[in-house]
């Protein structure tokens, strides 16, 4: 039994892409696992951040407007409105797993973010600061975007590849720039918001494809035998 395409049967991640978003996943686990423990109660700076912070200001710190207003457009509302384009999209494109991951994807990394901050307990003036919702949120849709034109393009493994990380790296980069720029987090945690978007998002998108693929698997097996 084959999936029907337009039925909406095609898998978020394409099969080229599974290994290297699996791949993808751990790293980012891991590496949120090890930023979490080592920032956990912090009220100040680390190295990193000192460093990060100095070379955005040096470079970047001039276009503070371009920056406010990049910041302005991760509002509540306008996280929403794109959200809702995006599945739009993916329905139009027949993509209706990508239209669910959409919609479900941004608001589960935000959740995982809201929860993950007091437990780490890092704080900026006052604020739980890590790991950051806003950057998290921004590379969600980056990774979205992504797989809708991968979807659209059937590119190879690496090209796919590259599609995939430059969609993150691009819009969830941009938004811990300006993060980082207007002082309102410190690097590391754009990190670790990055880190959580690639673990939910694309964890989302892989387990959604594998409980579809399973559920052919067992709608095409042959029922029991009848009495004779």
């Amino acid at each position: 039994m084959s999936v029907d395409p337009s039925r909406g049967g095609r898998d978020s991640v394409p099969a080229p892409l599974r290994l290297p978003a699996v791949a993808a996943v751990a790293v980012a686990a891991v590496l949120l696992v090890v930023l979490a423990l080592r920032y956990a109660g912090g009220t100040s700076p680390r190295w990193l951040d000192v460093h990060a912070d100095a070379a955005a200001g040096a470079s970047l710190g001039g276009q503070q407007r371009l920056w406010q207003v990049l910041l302005e457009l991760g509002g509540p509302l306008q996280i929403a409105i794109v959200a809702v384009a995006l599945a739009v999209l993916a329905l139009v494109l027949r993509r209706r797993r990508l239209a669910l991951l959409a919609i479900a994807g941004p608001g589960l990394t935000g959740i995982a973010t809201s929860v993950l901050k007091p437990l780490v307990g890092r704080v900026l003036r006052g604020d739980l600061a890590f790991p950051s919702g806003q950057t998290g949120g921004a590379t969600a849709f980056g990774l979205v975007a992504a797989l809708l034109l991968i979807s659209v393009l059937r590119v190879g493994r690496t090209g796919a590849a590259l599609i995939l990380a430059a969609g993150a790296a691009l819009v969830g980069g941009a938004m811990a720039v300006a993060l980082v720029v207007r002082e309102w987090h410190y690097p590391t945690d754009t990190i670790g918001g990055f880190c959580t978007a690639v673990v939910v998002l694309l964890g989302a998108a892989l387990l959604s494809d594998g409980a579809a693929r399973w559920r052919v698997r067992a709608g095409s097996r042959p029922g029991p035998a009848g009495p004779p």
